[in-house]
């Protein structure tokens, strides 16, 4: 196996991890969503999203990745969750 074949299947590795944790947090939104839609919240909370997206960023910023492409990656992320809720 050649070296850049080794690191494809890292890569690949790594990005099956990262569906399956996915995966896993949206199951977490469906049961968050559950909660607020019990107890009459909306699904967006404008200020916990706004905690959500600086923490990101912040560790992004500590492990040397570009803070607009976690940005990026977790309005997305974002998105669906919001589809789930609603």
């Amino acid at each position: 196996m050649s070296e850049l074949q080794n690191y494809r299947m890292q890569i690949d590795a790594i990005d099956t991890q990262i569906i399956e944790l996915l995966a896993q947090r949206f199951e977490v939104v469906k049961k968050v969503w559950e909660y607020k839609k019990k107890n009459n919240l909306p699904p967006l909370q404008p200020e916990r999203w706004r905690e959500v997206l600086h923490s990101r960023k912040e560790k992004a910023t500590e492990l040397w990745i570009h803070w607009e492409c976690i940005e990026n990656i977790w309005n997305e992320i974002h998105k669906e969750a919001l589809k789930i809720e609603e």
